[in-house]
């Protein structure tokens, strides 16, 4: 369950966000809620109401130690109607440990879940860090692990080592955080699931719309068998049953994942065409980065501190599992187990930094959740059959190292009652990827078999979590909640049946070109200061061009006898005009795949073959620069022009070559 996802903002939804409603009166908030700047949780500007929410360590001493929830409330923009029950539609992220804030507030405020964002004209939206998650007080971050992360990426180590290393780091946050005097036992499901009525009537809401995704849905399936009344409707997005142990599957599920890809590969003609035998290249190449481990620069986006990262078979298979659960990654697997076979880790150097680096996972709170709830069981009892040995080996290694440190970390077991099944009559709606490798299908299913009503829907192109994958599920949630007592029109599930892979016959792919675009898409403008540079120079000639004719005309000097250097102002100035034109043309490229809803995974890759002409653009460059360097070698020979003219021209041309240099080297001259 523990999840990664990742998402590209960009300036339009920044425009987007500057549309300002005229706002309500404020909710009358319970004394159990105190406000805080939006700042504390790196949430900016003032369309949030931010704070936190008391509630008991332990829920069986209501007056004894309170810890506090992190909450960023999304006001509605309609007023109420008279007696218009007050409800709010409340999202909780998964992990168990991940940030409900970090993950989901600026997409909520610049409207980047449309449909669901319109429910916010009549609803409250809620978004709060359950106990120990980052923005929550105490919060069960681990440090230490990053640490670990940092000096050990560059070192290969032994599976057994890198085990070892990892259960001290994690002990040693267990001892540290113990220090604090924070109680461990308080952190699993129950404790939490009753943080969900607390949170209810210290906020001031009649009933709650609670949407729970990856561990928020046992979050949400505990709290709906102890506390139904909080509840008008619940979304249960990539289900964990409580009646199921996702850990003690975890082989079977990640081994389904990956056949499911093969499968949808080999019935595309397309995906089958370019990358035939994927399952054969898959795990080819984890054995061969097993006897002989790769290098791949990695790049540390908070600091900016670059590592040789070592990547041997099973740090590859594991980062494709991540991957998996991300929808938008999945059409591009296929090219990038191909390119991995042949020794090009583009896409693996630009996402693998997400989870290897990621500060926002509380992992205490996930150890103390799932050592209480999901460790009950032994290796002997891990779902192998069938399962590949890639994967199953692996498997029962970390799941041996997970359960040692589960006796460890010392907290109390839950028990058989938090294991049977929720029996509920709160409407739910329940929303599964295909391609989940963690919570397949048949989760949702086994949760949905003892909700009554409850509508079950599978998306067969999705991965992990259905609502931010695309528009289809936003609109069936947005429509199940303004009516929860019947199944959402599902029609659109028929769009986005089939996985949309990205082939040579979608896309022109180029690794250069990649990393140039993925630049425009995070508005970083480094990479383009050199090229911008040269273009200016070369666009100099339309002043300094007239400038010099100007003088030779003042002066009644004839005009140069040789004609092709009498051109060389001529092919500066297409030069400049085609280099500007290229940057110009690939911005219009990446802001129309950003904001078409397309994949851009795809531009990590090259570009859609719908924009071939716009890499005519540097072939034309090229020609020019070509031109003008040869008119300029002319002048030198023949010594055409005056000396001051001929090293003005000089210069232009070698921007020229500069430019073509650099197009080179980023692949934008041999896409085709």
């Amino acid at each position: 369950m523990k999840k990664f996802s990742f998402v590209f903002i960009l300036m339009f939804w920044l425009l987007a966000g500057a549309i300002i409603h005229a706002a309500p009166p404020p909710q009358t908030r319970g004394d159990a809620f105190e406000s805080a700047p939006c700042t504390t949780f790196k949430i900016s500007g003032d369309a949030f109401e931010c704070g936190y929410v008391r509630v008991p360590e332990q829920h069986a001493q209501p007056n004894g130690k309170q810890i506090k929830l992190a909450v960023a409330i999304l006001p509605r923009t309609l007023s109420a109607r008279a007696n218009e029950p007050q409800n709010a539609f409340v999202v909780a992220q998964g992990g168990p440990g991940g940030s409900t804030l970090d993950t989901f507030a600026n997409f909520f405020k610049l409207g980047y879940y449309p449909a669901v964002t319109d429910l916010n004209k009549e609803r409250d939206i809620v978004l709060y860090d359950q106990r120990g998650t980052l923005y929550a007080q105490p919060n069960l971050m681990c440090p230490e692990e990053l640490e670990l992360t940092f000096n050990t990426i560059e070192q290969d180590l032994a599976a057994e080592e890198a085990l070892q290393r990892g259960e001290a780091a994690a002990l040693a946050c267990r001892e540290r955080l113990a220090r604090e005097g924070i109680n461990l036992a308080a952190y699993n499901s129950v404790e939490n699931a009753l943080d969900v009525e607390d949170l209810r009537r210290a906020l001031g809401y009649a009933k709650l719309d609670f949407y729970g995704v990856s561990y928020g849905t046992l979050l949400a399936l505990h709290a709906m068998r102890a506390t139904p009344q909080t509840f008008r409707s619940v979304i249960l997005d990539a289900v964990v049953p409580a009646q199921m142990n996702p850990n003690a599957l975890a082989p079977q599920s990640m081994h389904r994942a990956f056949e499911q890809l093969f499968m949808a590969c080999a019935q595309d003609t397309e995906c089958q065409r370019a990358f035939p035998n994927l399952k054969q290249v898959l795990y080819e190449t984890v054995e061969a980065l097993d006897k002989q481990p790769a290098r791949v620069n990695l790049t540390d986006g908070d600091t900016g501190k670059s590592y040789n990262a070592v990547l041997d078979g099973d740090t590859y298979l594991n980062l494709l599992f991540q991957f998996i659960y991300n929808s938008e990654l999945i059409p591009a697997l296929p090219k990038m187990i191909y390119a991995a076979r042949d020794g090009n880790f583009d896409l693996l150097r630009v996402y693998w930094p997400l989870v290897a680096f990621d500060r926002t996972f509380a992992s205490g709170m996930y150890y103390s959740v799932m050592c209480a709830e999901d460790a009950d069981f032994t290796v002997s009892d891990l779902a192998l059959q069938g399962v590949d040995t890639h994967i199953a080996t692996p498997q029962k290694r970390d799941t041996a190292a997970f359960l040692q440190l589960c006796q460890k970390w010392n907290v109390p077991q839950l028990g058989a009652a938090a294991d049977a099944p929720v029996t509920s009559d709160i409407p739910t709606l329940v929303l599964s990827g295909e391609f989940d490798p963690i919570t397949p299908p048949p989760f949702g299913q086994a949760a949905a078999a003892t909700i009554q009503p409850s509508y079950a829907f599978v998306f067969p192109a999705y991965g992990h979590g259905a609502l931010t994958s695309g528009n289809c599920p936003n609109q069936m949630i947005a429509e199940f909640v303004r009516d929860p007592s019947r199944a959402p029109n599902a029609q659109c599930i028929k769009d986005v049946a089939r996985v949309p892979f990205i082939t040579p016959a979608t896309h022109l792919f180029s690794s250069g070109l990649g990393e140039i675009q993925s630049a425009m898409l995070r508005a970083k403008i480094e990479p383009f200061i050199v090229p911008l540079l040269l273009i200016l120079t070369l666009l100099t000639v339309f002043l300094i061009g007239p400038l010099v004719w100007l003088v030779r005309h003042l002066q009644k000097r004839p005009a140069e006898a040789n004609r092709f250097a009498r051109l060389a102002p001529w092919f500066a100035a297409l030069a400049g005009m085609f280099g500007a034109a290229f940057f110009v043309a690939l911005f219009i490229l990446v802001l129309s795949v950003a904001l078409s809803n397309d994949n851009t995974i795809g531009l990590v890759l090259g570009a859609p073959r719908a924009f071939a002409l716009v890499f005519v653009v540097p072939l034309l460059f090229g020609l020019s620069a070509l031109a003008l360097f040869v008119a300029v070698t002319i002048a030198w020979l023949r010594g055409t022009w005056q000396i001051p003219v001929r090293v003005y021209y000089t210069l232009l041309a070698l921007a020229a070559l500069g430019l073509t240099a650099w197009f080179a080297m980023n692949g934008v001259l041999t896409v085709f």
